[in-house]
């Protein structure tokens, strides 16, 4: 074996009375080479990146066949750890492989179990740090910082170590549009300098399809079903592509409903050039004047910082609104606040132009519903049925018509093979998913959704976003935390952008997205694709008037 990564015939399961999560898996990967690793959720994309970095099946009782090689040699041959110095992982979320209180002490951590001489390793803690930018944060405690500024982190830890290969799992899942953009760019430039290998794992695919080499998808079932050019997957494989609910590049999809071109657009330069019209962006309907909610002057702090000051909003009720704004801007906090998970220092919050102080406990939870960021902090039975089932039981329903319900929203939310597993035994999108299938299933009059949709792939997504829209439909409100401009302008009815705990805009989408760009600038916000297509369209013209006169 001469290649970097050589995967032959591997299969991975985690029990021996389950089917395998890998099925059969074989390709390889040359140095410097770029691979896009694609498949639905819970198709076994993070499952094979943690067997290639060695931690599966060592770490767990799961259960492998076949072989992985690194640069020609086993991977079962190395030393526990050894591995991390030719294969880094950045994970969804950073802070679960942090474990010093210091940037400079977790960037220097890997560097120690490796026994590297101190004064070498002072030398590479701050070349990872200057890399990344963050060299002024080398004394400051991590738990601190922004989640852009902790992804960053993650990967000068990984890049200290000097890897061959680099694998991204879903890195920018918890980022703000800036900075997502801004850590692909980075990762972009990095590679061309540092000229490591690198694996991809994302469903949302704008940021990387235009320096990516290769793609590889894996079908539901853990098997390889195609591998080759980017230009060839989405020309020959579009239709298996939507079946799988793999999320499409939003220039082919913007490409697919005005153009007639064969050539698929990766980039809005290259969707400019082909396109014959832009369609004209109408505005939605005004959001109803009734409200359900209200904040009335509310500031936290904690440990003496101020998160929020002087909160004033009102959700309107029966439509979704959405609460965007850059990391750390304090989004998380105020859905807290807005539920009753936390208590303002000063101000108040109505429900139905009631304080929220005035309900007791369980007459608040039976009308305010709350699915969190992480999915794991609301599990509270051992399968996933008594999970969906729990506050059914609770209402006294029916056991028949429970029972319909829950067939129906675990084959929605494809959960049903599942059915009678352990809520932490899942996958990180299977996860997600059973959390906000716990909360649709209930009554409740208005529900906060923190993140719902990051790390689900496209048809997941839109099942999910159909499901909220019929409750919305039957008289249910809904507050979404998201950092998906896509999904706003698809689904959302009004916007609240916070920015450094402060209100900066209240609106509707397409007031945010056609009004001034410093509002967006602030916020770290980007235009969906097609407002940014209907903008430089306008420019192309202003151009070409002013290049004939």
């Amino acid at each position: 074996m001469t290649g970097l990564l050589e995967v032959c015939n591997f299969s991975f399961s985690y029990d021996e009375s389950e089917p395998p999560i890998l099925n059969d898996i074989s390709f390889s990967l040359e140095k410097g080479e770029n691979l896009l690793l694609m498949g639905p959720s819970g198709s076994g994309k993070s499952s094979l990146a943690l067997c290639v970095n060695g931690l599966f099946p060592r770490s767990i009782d799961g259960i492998s066949t076949g072989d992985i090689y690194i640069l020609g040699k086993k991977i079962e041959e190395y030393l526990p750890g050894e591995v991390n110095q030719y294969v880094g992982v950045v994970f969804q979320d950073p802070e679960t492989q942090f474990c010093m209180l210091t940037v400079e002490d977790e960037i220097a951590f890997g560097l120690e179990n490796i026994n590297l001489p101190r004064g070498e390793m002072a030398e590479r803690v701050k070349w990872a740090a200057r890399l990344m930018g963050i060299e002024s944060y080398l004394s400051v405690n991590i738990a601190t910082l922004s989640g852009g500024l902790k992804q960053k982190v993650a990967l000068a830890c990984v890049l200290a170590m000097k890897p061959r290969l680099i694998i991204l799992d879903e890195p920018i899942s918890f980022l703000d549009p800036l900075s997502t953009k801004d850590f692909a760019k980075t990762i972009q430039r990095l590679q061309k300098e540092l000229q490591f290998s690198l694996i991809v794992i994302e469903h949302k695919l704008d940021h990387w399809i235009n320096f990516i080499d290769r793609c590889l998808i894996l079908s539901n079932n853990g098997e390889i079903m195609f591998d080759g050019d980017s230009q060839s997957c989405f020309r020959s494989h579009l239709k298996q592509l939507k079946e799988l609910g793999i999320w499409l590049p939003q220039t082919f999809l913007y490409k697919e409903q005005f153009l007639t071109s064969h050539k698929i657009p990766f980039t809005v330069e290259e969707l400019i050039e082909i396109l014959d019209e832009v369609p004209v962006i109408i505005e939605k309907l005004t959001p109803p004047k009734e409200i359900i909610l209200e904040a009335k002057n509310i500031s936290f702090s904690r440990k003496k910082k101020s998160i929020l000051r002087d909160i004033n909003i009102n959700i309107p009720k029966g439509i979704l609104t959405a609460i965007v704004g850059p990391n750390g801007a304090g989004k998380t906090t105020l859905s807290y606040l807005l539920c009753g998970l936390e208590k303002p220092a000063y101000g108040e919050v109505l429900l139905q132009n009631r304080k929220l102080t005035a309900y007791r406990e369980l007459e608040l939870s039976k009308n305010i519903g709350y699915v969190f960021q992480n999915p794991e902090h609301q599990f509270i039975t051992e399968s996933v049925y008594s999970e969906v089932a729990f506050s059914l039981k609770v209402q006294g329903m029916d056991e028949k018509r429970m029972d319909e319900i829950i067939e129906g929203v675990l084959y929605s939310f494809r959960l049903k093979h599942v059915e009678h597993h352990h809520p932490f035994s899942l996958s990180q999108g299977q996860k997600r998913r059973l959390s906000v299938a716990t909360m649709l299933v209930d009554e409740q009059s208005f529900i906060i959704l923190d993140e719902p949709t990051y790390g689900q792939d496209a048809k997941t997504t839109k099942e999910l976003m159909i499901m909220l829209e019929r409750r919305l439909h039957s008289g249910t409100s809904a507050l979404m935390i998201t950092h998906d401009m896509e999904l706003v302008d698809s689904y959302a009815d009004y916007v609240i952008v916070l920015v450094d705990g402060e209100i900066s805009f209240q609106g509707t989408p397409y007031q945010l997205f056609s009004g001034p760009k410093e509002v967006l600038e602030k916020a770290q916000l980007e235009l969906p694709l097609r407002y940014e297509v209907s903008k430089q369209w306008k420019l192309r013209g202003e151009y070409f008037a002013t290049s004939i006169y």
